[in-house]
Order: structure tokens, then sequence, then C-alpha cells
């Protein structure tokens, strides 16, 4: 039971502190809700299998999505791969929460209105799947990774830098080989150049794993 508490109490302040930092970008409000539940991982792990304990229990499934969706005038197409660990960072008898990496990339087509119409998305994403048990079809995820942008102008904006931020949320159903679920991705630098246009993915998501 005290353990239980250290657990409860050192997630929230994780949580806390994340929502504190992720107020630099004030366009987002979404920041806050990615970074308290990447906090409260981090910090449940501490008193679950932890880190090294599930990062040394070896791959537990690979899986390759294709994705598809739109912001306003733009269109995309994404590909990607993820490993996922054996083991879950956190457990209780009510939930589990599996992370994974995932590597993606994909094309942005702009509206034909527009002269620059396209680019080359490469993205790598640490991923935390959040499960009623390990064995649920249903599941909710955040993500929060890293994303290169083959030039910085889309549509009638320039996004100023070619590194920029991904934060994804997910919801789907899953078994032990098929995918189907919802993928809301938004790519913006964090403001570390203005100006920091963001661009907003709704997309369906299919994989299949193995």
């Amino acid at each position: 039971m005290i353990a239980r508490l250290k657990s409860f109490f050192i997630a929230s302040f994780f949580g806390l502190v994340s929502i504190n930092s992720a107020h630099a970008d004030a366009g987002l409000a979404v920041y806050g809700v990615v970074a308290a539940t990447l906090g409260a991982g981090f910090g449940a792990s501490i008193y679950g299998n932890g880190l090294a304990n599930t990062a040394q229990s070896g791959i537990g499934k690979h899986q390759v999505s294709l994705m598809a969706g739109k912001d306003t005038d733009i269109d995309t197409a994404r590909l990607a791969y993820r490993l996922e660990a054996k083991l879950p960072l956190w457990k209780t008898k009510d939930f589990a929460l599996i992370g994974g990496l995932e590597t993606s990339i994909g094309q942005w087509q702009a509206d034909s209105k527009y002269p620059d119409r396209s680019l080359t998305d490469l993205g790598i994403t640490p991923i935390f799947k959040l499960k009623r048990d390990e064995a649920s079809p249903w599941y909710a995820e955040v993500g929060v990774g890293a994303h290169y942008l083959s030039n910085t102008r889309i549509k009638d904006y320039t996004k100023s830098t070619q590194f920029q931020f991904g934060d994804q949320l997910g919801l789907g159903w899953e078994n032990h080989q098929v995918r189907l679920g919802y993928k809301y991705l938004h790519v913006s630098n964090g403001n570390i150049e203005t100006p920091n246009p963001s661009t907003d993915f709704h997309m369906i998501e299919l994989g299949y794993r193995y």
C-alpha cells in the first residue's frame, strides 16, 4: 500500500511539472495532456517494472501502419514502423502502460491553389499506450517525438525550422495481428523560432501486428 501511494505521488509530481513546462507553447492545450501522461508514466514506472527491466524484456510486438488524413487544405499519407516492449512499463490490476518506439515517413500535399504544395516528413516518437489490461483490444496512447521536414514552406505559410516536434494522441482497437484506430498529430517547433504555425492532422490508421 505504501509503495502504491509513493508511486501515485511521484507520478502526480512528474505530471504537474510537465504541465508547467508545456505552457511554453500556449497555442496547444493538448501539450499539457500529453506531457502529464508521459510524466505520470515515467514516475509510475519507478515503482513498476522500471524502464531498465522493460527494455531488457525484449520486443513483444512489431507493427507496420498506414495512416491517411488531413489538415485544412493539406492531405497526408504516412507509413510507420513500431516496436513494442514485451513487458509493460507500469501495471496494476486495472491498467497496463506499454512502451514503444515508432519511426515514420509522411508526405504532405496541399491544395493545388498554393505554390508550395508538398513536403516530406520524417519522424521518431516514443509511444505510451494505455489499456484496461494487456489482453484488452481497446487502447489509448500518447507520444511526443522529433520530426524533420524536407522544407519549411507549405501552403501559404513558413514553419521557420525544419526540425519540429510531433505530438500524438490515439484511440482504437487492436488484436494480435490487426489495428484500426484514430490518430491526431500536431506538428510545430515549440516556439524555438517564430513564426510557429502548427499543422494538425486527423488520421485513420490501419496496422498489421506481428
